[in-house]
């Protein structure tokens, strides 16, 4: 075969490319330059520097086009973070762990949108607003982590509930009456504290300008 410039080989065209194909590299440029080769799925198995995708203002990044046993994965070092099943056509975030979390970040807020994944909750600037529901069983403290809590009394018993963030909710309701349950919270607008007496009380809170508000009351007493 007589020697040709790359420019003058013959084009194997869009969409013909193997992972068996071999490219061409000039190994150690600024050294001592040798021809080598590499495949193409060698090459792509590894890119030793960032990748950077623009293709203009008029054109499209497409991943998974009609091929629909095609995944596209993005992992951390242990899982999946990131998937999009081409097959089952799902998108999958957090695939089969609980240590991966989803984050978006506005100018205010670090967490304006939280999938927590070990904490089993969905977070909008900091307040929850899916996520697990508390069991309280006798005294102690109703948390602000979860979006409900359910108090079961075994006696009187008192309890608390610490500042919440700006704009949070919090529904208690009475679970089992085994006594008066009466929540103090660290600060509380329109009362002191809020007494769960019967099965079925509860309140609606509001926490904002640094104080929980009640909102909703049904067969609680307020003093």
């Amino acid at each position: 075969m007589a020697d040709k410039k790359i420019t003058a080989l013959t084009d194997l065209g869009s969409g013909n490319i193997a992972s068996a194909d071999l490219l061409h590299v000039i190994d150690d440029p600024s050294g001592t330059p040798i021809n080598k080769k590499i495949s193409v799925a060698s090459f792509f198995a590894n890119v030793p520097t960032a990748v950077t995708v623009n293709p203009g203002a008029s054109s499209n990044v497409t991943i998974n086009s009609d091929a629909t046993d095609s995944d596209f994965i993005v992992s951390n070092d242990d899982e999946e973070a990131f998937r999009v099943d081409g097959a089952n056509r799902e998108v999958v975030i957090n695939e089969a762990s609980g240590q991966t979390d989803l984050r978006a970040e506005t100018n205010s807020y670090s967490t304006a949108l939280l999938v927590d994944a070990s904490a089993d909750q969905v977070q909008i600037n900091a307040t929850p607003i899916l996520g697990l529901t508390q069991s309280l069983s006798g005294a102690g403290a109703v948390d602000v982590v979860s979006a409900i809590t359910e108090v079961v009394t075994t006696g009187t018993n008192a309890l608390t509930i610490a500042a919440g963030v700006e704009g949070q909710l919090k529904f208690i309701v009475m679970k089992t009456d085994g006594g008066v349950g009466t929540l103090t919270p660290a600060s509380f607008t329109g009362g002191t504290t809020i007494a769960f007496q019967d099965v079925g009380d509860s309140v609606l809170l509001l926490f904002t300008n640094s104080s929980w508000f009640c909102i909703a009351n049904q067969g609680c007493t307020i003093a």
